[in-house]
């Protein structure tokens, strides 16, 4: 019988299921923005649904919202900002379907401190690789890469010949 901890116990041996289980999905940090902790099971691409203004954080005064994010919207820091705002141009209505990968960098820094930040590294509707020279820290630029993101295939039904209906009559 089972000790309802995914353990079976066949005469006397024990034996564990072995299940597939996906750990990251157990780390997520309780907040309600996504933050870089929630990417510690790897980039995540995402489908902008919105772009709205915050009040709540003079830091953070854009959420930007996706496909798929349970209330949690991305607030990009202000070099994230920048570099959207280079590959996009400054019009956020424009936005809407786009897409970008987003990773976590442990190198990011915040109060000299590296705490880990989100940043891009795949983004929609760019020809080429950006190379952008943007602000690290306050005294230092560093470059920035950004590889255009492929488009997204949809995978459309294919079409079935059309086929009688159960109750149709035989000829």
């Amino acid at each position: 019988g089972g000790t309802g901890d995914d353990t079976l116990t066949l005469s006397g041996q024990s034996e564990i299921w072995r299940t597939p289980m996906d750990m990251s999905s157990t780390v997520t940090a309780k907040s309600d923005q996504l933050n870089s902790d929630d990417l510690l099971g790897g980039p995540i691409t995402i489908t902008i649904t919105a772009v709205k203004a915050t009040t709540s954080n003079p830091d953070q005064p854009v959420a930007i919202h996706y496909a798929g994010d349970n209330g949690k919207p991305f607030l990009p820091c202000k070099t994230v900002r920048r570099a959207i705002i280079s590959c996009w141009g400054p019009d956020a209505a424009t936005y809407t379907g786009r897409r970008m990968t987003l990773y976590r960098d442990p190198e990011v820094a915040f109060g000299g401190m590296k705490v880990g930040g989100i940043r891009i590294s795949h983004i929609s509707d760019i020809e080429r690789e950006a190379v952008l020279m943007l602000t690290t820290t306050r005294a230092k630029k560093a470059p920035v890469r950004i590889k255009p993101l492929a488009a997204a295939t949809i995978t459309e039904p294919k079409p079935t010949a059309p086929t009688a209906p159960d109750n149709a009559l035989a000829l």
